[in-house]
C-alpha cells in the first residue's frame, strides 16, 4: 500500500478509504477512481476478513434452502436478495451465501457452523424442520436467524411466511362447492410446518362438513413428482378412489396426473385435482391446474425487512407476519358428472 501511495501522491490513510466500502465516500470522486485503478492494475485485492474483523461486519448473508429446483424457495429466495440489495451502492452490496440442505435430519447444523465461521451478517432459513430447533436457536444467540417459508413451532424466532393452513382450508372449501363428498391429499413431509399445516386446514373443513377424506398411503416422503406418482398409485389402487386430490405442491400434482394418464385416466374428468404455489409448470400444462397462489412478494419483502432491521440493531422489536394465499381456480377442482 505504501508503494501505491507514493506513485499517486497521496498518503497511505486516502488509499485506504478509497478502497473501503464503506469510507470511499470520504473520497474525490476522481481521486478515488485513480486510486481503484491503480490498485487493480497492481494485482490488489482486499483482505477480506481482515476488514470483516475491524468493521464487525462481513456484508454476507447465509441462506439455507432445502431444494433449488423449487421454484417458489428460489423465487423467495431471489427477491429477499434483491430487496436488502435496493438501496446499496455499488460496492455495498450483500453477498449472498448459498447452501441446499434437503430435508434430511442433522443436515443443517453444518451449514449453520460453516456461516457462523465465515462471520455471516445473518442467516435467512427457508428449510427449518422441527429437528433443527436447537441448532438454529444456538446461531440465533451469535448472529440474527429469520426464518422465510417455514416456522418452527418449537422456538420463536422472527418469521415471514405464507398461511398455510389457510390455504388447505381454501381448497376443501373449493372441493366443497364443487360437491366432492370423497377426498385425499398428497402431504408433503410432515417434518415442515408448511406441509404440516396445509393439511391441518385441508382436514378441518373436511371434517366440519362430514366430507370423507381418505388417509391410506398419502403421505410423501419428499415434495417431487416422483413421490407424488409413488403416492398416487397407492390412491388410485383403493377400491373407493377419492373424487378430488389436493396435492401440497405443484410438483407432487404433476406426479399424480403422470399416474393417472399411465392408467388411462384424466383430470378432472375422472379425478379432479388442485395443487399449491402456482408454479409455472401449473400453468403451462396442456389443461392449466388449478392451483393457490403462494404470497412469494409479501414474504420476501418481510424477510428482507427482517433481516436489515436486525442487522442494524439486534435488539430490534420484531414481529413476524403470516400472509394469505389465494386460490388460482382453471377448473380442475370441478366434479365429473354423475
Amino acid at each position: 500500500m505504501r508503494a501505491l501511495a507514493d506513485s499517486i501522491g497521496v498518503d497511505r490513510a486516502t488509499i485506504s478509504r478509497a478502497l473501503s466500502t464503506d469510507k470511499a465516500h470520504l473520497v474525490a470522486p476522481a481521486t478515488r477512481d485513480l486510486i481503484r485503478a491503480a490498485a487493480a492494475a497492481a494485482g490488489y485485492r482486499a483482505d477480506l476478513m481482515a476488514a470483516t474483523l475491524r468493521r464487525g461486519r462481513s456484508d454476507t448473508v447465509g441462506i439455507l434452502v432445502s431444494d433449488m429446483m423449487n421454484e417458489v424457495l428460489v423465487r423467495v429466495m431471489r427477491e429477499i436478495v434483491t430487496d436488502l440489495n435496493r438501496d446499496q451502492t455499488r460496492g455495498q452490496e450483500l453477498t449472498p451465501l448459498i447452501a441446499e440442505t434437503g430435508d434430511g435430519s442433522g443436515h443443517i447444523g453444518h451449514f449453520l457452523r460453516t456461516f457462523l465461521s465465515r462471520r455471516v451478517d445473518a442467516i435467512i432459513c427457508l428449510s427449518a424442520t422441527e429437528d433443527d430447533a436447537e441448532a438454529l436457536q444456538a446461531a440465533a444467540r451469535e448472529v440474527p436467524v429469520v426464518l422465510a417459508v417455514r416456522s418452527i413451532s418449537a422456538i420463536d424466532l422472527p418469521s415471514a411466511t405464507c398461511d398455510d393452513g389457510a390455504g388447505g382450508a381454501l381448497v376443501a372449501r373449493h372441493f366443497l362447492a364443487h360437491h366432492h363428498r370423497v377426498v385425499c391429499q398428497i402431504q408433503g413431509p410432515q417434518t415442515a410446518t408448511t406441509f404440516r399445516n396445509r393439511a391441518a386446514g385441508f382436514s378441518v373443513v373436511c371434517r366440519e362438513a362430514g366430507v370423507r377424506e381418505l388417509s391410506i398411503g398419502t403421505s410423501a416422503r419428499a415434495a417431487i413428482s416422483s413421490e407424488g406418482r409413488a403416492v398416487a398409485e397407492a390412491i388410485l389402487a383403493t377400491p373407493d378412489r377419492p373424487t378430488a386430490v389436493f396435492a401440497h405442491n405443484d410438483s407432487m400434482a404433476l406426479g399424480f396426473i403422470e399416474a393417472m394418464r399411465h392408467q388411462g385416466l384424466a383430470y378432472p374428468d375422472d379425478i379432479a385435482i388442485v395443487g399449491f404455489n402456482n408454479t409455472e409448470l401449473s400453468r403451462v400444462l396442456a389443461r392449466p391446474m388449478s392451483t393457490v397462489e403462494y404470497p412469494v412478494a409479501k414474504v420476501s419483502g418481510h424477510a428482507a425487512d427482517l433481516v436489515r432491521a436486525l442487522i442494524k440493531n439486534r435488539e430490534f422489536s420484531w414481529e413476524s407476519k403470516s400472509f394469505d394465499p389465494q386460490l388460482v381456480d382453471r377448473g380442475t377442482g370441478v366434479k365429473r358428472p354423475a
